[in-house]
């Protein structure tokens, strides 16, 4: 019974104290992108400059989705989704949406704290890695994600990155992983170990190699790790 009353209370916790982002993709013919950009830069200056209402809109810039937009509703609670956000919506209907075609449905997701590195404002450009696992497979990439961010941390202090996973709208057995930076040119850290010797250092003999093993065997034979790189615009 005790056993029981601990995890309801740590069920609670973590649900009330999370933090999700909501996504939604879009797609503009060349001739809208003018009249589009303009009609979300004044949504967002209308709704969306306060903490809970901040959206950050980013375009793809590789793979089959290039040109698309990428809108992110960061900061969200349990809460949040019980505000009424019905001008928001009628507004976006009548000014923005004439310009574009949602790619897909809103998407919501939660953001993996555990898997988190550095604290800076999101940056100017993300690589977005989408990995899809086999069911009941996830406990093998999280550990992968997590120690190759604790080496990540060592080796290139200045990194940033964020991890989510689904909540509702689409593929529950994915993780996207976010990893940002500001300039193409940036530098790391010079230090003298590798990459593999800081791993094993930290996590034991031969455990790079291992983990990798294990990660592999978990991912879809089909698509197992998608890779695209996005930019800010600054709306």
């Amino acid at each position: 019974m005790k056993k029981l009353l601990l995890f309801q209370l740590l069920f609670c916790v973590t649900v009330l104290s999370a933090q999700y982002t909501q996504t939604r993709v879009l797609h503009v013919k060349s001739e809208n992108i003018t009249q589009f950009e303009e009609a979300v830069v004044k949504k967002t200056k209308m709704f969306n400059k306060e903490d809970g209402s901040i959206i950050l809109t980013y375009k793809v810039l590789t793979g089959d989705n290039m040109g698309v937009y990428e809108r992110y509703l960061v900061g969200q609670t349990n809460k949040s989704y019980d505000l009424d956000r019905s001008e928001e919506l009628k507004y976006w209907e009548k000014n923005v949406s004439p310009y574009a075609d949602p790619v897909s449905g809103q998407q919501r997701w939660m953001w993996e704290e555990w898997a988190t590195i550095g604290e800076q404002a999101p940056p100017k450009f993300l690589t977005k890695t989408i990995i899809r696992f086999k069911p009941g497979m996830r406990d093998h990439i999280s550990r992968y994600i997590y120690r190759t961010g604790k080496v990540l941390e060592k080796r290139n202090p200045t990194a940033f990155r964020r991890v989510f996973s689904p909540v509702s709208g689409g593929d529950m057995n994915i993780l996207v992983m976010f990893s940002g930076f500001d300039e193409y040119g940036r530098e790391w850290s010079n230090i003298d170990t590798t990459w593999e010797e800081d791993y094993n250092e930290m996590f034991g003999w031969e455990q790079q190699s291992n983990d990798e093993m294990l990660r592999d065997k978990s991912l879809r034979e089909w698509n197992g790790r998608v890779r695209t790189t996005l930019e800010r615009l600054d709306f």
